[in-house]
């Protein structure tokens, strides 16, 4: 053809996208020979034909060639369609696969016992797992953005903004502790970690991060620290007071070897010597008080104290107390008194005993730390209120040297006295107020102090009886009524015509007790043990026999039970340096009639022996012993 042949045309068709595959057949009248046949198949011809050509030849190859294409058409189009078909399978399978994973990944994350959470570059929110929503409590607009920060102590929140601000800079890892506020309001630690999440070219893309709740660990760790400095601590104190208290016994103990060993002389006449064994006496008392006041202390501790309630007379007792403490109060020139603020009930059960050394312990340190002026105890009743129960309540004031500010916080701890200065001064153990407190709060009250300064202290007790009268009250107090039939006699009651069988294996002890009796009147046998006991029980008639508990060969509670199973019905009183509450009931259990501490009380056992030893006016049956 002119201007552009067949195979330029060819060729320019096969350029374009639309004729890449449409049939070309070449019509040619000249060139037959090969090479133009191939150059033309060369170019994308299907077919080559020569003029003069037969129509139906030629309609039939165009109808066979365009039938051809089109169904290649077709057939591309399936092939194009199949493709984007398994094409989007694939999408879709990876899609479900990425689908399935974050599923694990989220099931996983709200699995674990901390709280999982992924932010931006810039700290927004983007994830938070099930233990952050449920912890905080916080809603979907809560977890959007930063609004994350409200749940964080302000201080904590603080020092994590100021850390986290520096790590973006160089994108390094940082852990730190802080309180996150629960849904509830508590606001618990967490140690919280967090990692930078990077890009391939290096860059900060998220932060991922847990916190962990260590509140309990926290806790657990600032008790053992509280525990080991109170630890610390009290052992600190009782190493002072061990000290305080070798000094408190070393006292009475020289003074009563000191004058004990004046006795031994000669030289001193009898006024001299009745001097020195008051002062014995005295010094002995005091030691005992001090034995007392430790295992008192060390019951409370233990949590053993015990307490007895039962009616006291009111009245004889508050006066029976200040006569006990006002011949003190009158040696060192004191004003010393009883006022009744108002009516008290004449009849109350309590535990008389703990109630009177609770005032004598407050009453006494009144008067030792007033050098001069006044102690006065302000006693009053406060019926049932709004809920209360009825009070009894004693205000001690006194103006003595008062309590320096800086020591009232250990006022009433064990062990401690405001200072050492104090203790060189007055002495003391420094167990009398933290007893005393104790022993109130049994009671149901307390003890605190009210003031206390240069001019006096004033010192609250308070304790709530059991039950107590309703109709006698009394509003006056007659210190010269002082209970003239509760006070003993000094030379005790009289035993004339009482046998007593005394079983005690300490010789001192032996001689000390049978003199005791033997001036009252009683006639005494003596045996070192239980077996001596048992047989003598056997062999002769006794009013009463006081058994010591510790004794060799047998003690007290198998020589008594021995007695018993055997029908001994006389009474038997234990005799023994075990003063807990315990072990009397243990005695009373094991069938003595009454149970009496050392060091022997003489008045004590003259009245117990002759309380018992009148009831035993019967004679004994007959007792067949088995050794």
């Amino acid at each position: 053809m002119p201007g552009l042949d067949g195979f330029q045309t060819a060729n320019l068709i096969r350029e374009r996208a639309a004729g890449a595959r449409v049939p070309i057949i070449f019509v040619t009248a000249i060139n037959k020979d090969d090479s133009y046949v191939l150059q033309g198949y060369d170019v994308g011809a299907v077919d080559y034909l020569f003029k003069p050509f037969d129509p139906q030849v030629l309609r039939a190859k165009v109808a066979v060639f365009a039938d051809l294409h089109r169904k290649t058409q077709v057939i591309q189009e399936q092939a194009n369609l199949i493709s984007a078909i398994r094409e989007r399978e694939r999408a879709h399978e990876v899609m479900r696969l990425e689908v399935e994973s974050l599923r694990r990944y989220q099931n996983l994350a709200d699995a674990i016992p901390h709280i999982l959470w992924k932010t931006g570059p810039n700290g927004a929110l983007i994830y938070c797992n099930k233990g952050w929503r449920e912890y905080t409590g916080f809603d979907i607009e809560m977890n959007y953005d930063v609004r994350w920060r409200e749940a964080f102590h302000a201080e904590d929140l603080k020092r994590l903004l100021k850390v986290w601000l520096e790590s973006m800079k160089n994108g390094a890892s940082f852990e730190m502790e802080c309180r996150i506020a629960r849904h509830d309001g508590a606001q618990r630690w967490h140690w919280l970690k967090a990692v930078a999440e990077r890009a391939e070219n290096g860059e900060v893309t998220a932060w991922i991060g847990t916190c962990t709740d260590i509140h309990d660990m926290k806790e657990y760790e600032r008790r053992v620290v509280e525990a080991r400095e109170l630890a610390e601590s009290a052992n600190l104190a009782k190493t002072h007071f061990l000290a305080n208290m070798s000094h408190e016994v070393r006292t009475p103990l020289s003074a009563i070897l000191g004058f004990s060993e004046l006795l031994l002389n000669a030289g001193p006449g009898l006024n001299e010597k009745i001097h020195f064994v008051n002062t014995i006496r005295n010094n002995g008392r005091q030691l005992l008080k001090i034995v007392d006041e430790v295992l008192d202390i060390s019951k409370v501790e233990a949590g053993r104290l015990q307490i007895e309630t039962i009616e006291i007379e009111t009245k004889p007792f508050l006066n029976e107390l200040f006569a006990s403490l006002n011949l003190k109060a009158v040696e060192k020139g004191l004003d010393f008194r009883f006022r009744l603020v108002d009516a008290i009930p004449a009849v109350m059960a309590t535990d008389g005993a703990r109630l009177r050394q609770i005032l004598e312990n407050i009453l006494a340190n009144a008067i030792k730390f007033t050098d001069g002026g006044e102690v006065e105890a302000l006693v009053a009743w406060l019926p049932e209120s709004a809920g209360a129960k009825a009070r009894l309540r004693v205000d001690v004031r006194d103006t003595g040297i008062g309590i320096d500010a800086k020591h009232i916080d250990k006022l009433f701890l064990p062990f401690a006295q405001a200072d050492s200065s104090t203790t060189r001064r007055f002495g003391g153990t420094g167990l009398g107020l933290a007893l005393s407190r104790r022993l109130s709060r049994a009671l149901g009250g307390d003890v605190s102090l009210l003031a206390s300064g240069a001019g006096g202290s004033t010192f609250r007790i308070e304790i709530s009886p059991s039950s107590y009268s309703t109709t006698r009250f009394f509003s006056s107090l007659s210190h010269e009524e002082v209970d003239e039939s509760g006070r003993r006699n000094a030379d005790g009651p009289s035993l004339a015509g009482l046998r007593v069988l005394l079983a005690e294996d300490v010789a001192e002890n032996q001689f000390l007790i049978s003199r005791f009796l033997e001036m009252a009147g009683a006639s005494v046998d003596v045996v070192a043990n239980g077996l001596e006991a048992v047989h003598s029980a056997r062999s002769r008639r006794y009013d009463v026999i006081l058994m010591d508990i510790q004794m060799p060969d047998l003690d007290g509670y198998e020589a008594t039970l021995r007695l018993r199973d055997a029908g001994y019905a006389m009474p038997i009183i234990a005799l023994t340096a075990h003063a807990l509450h315990e072990e009397r009931e243990r005695s009373l259990r094991s069938g003595f009639d009454d149970h009496l501490t050392k060091p022997v009380d003489r008045l004590a056992l003259l009245e117990s022996v002759q309380r018992h030893g009148r009831k035993a006016s019967t004679p004994a049956p007959t007792v067949s012993l088995v050794n």
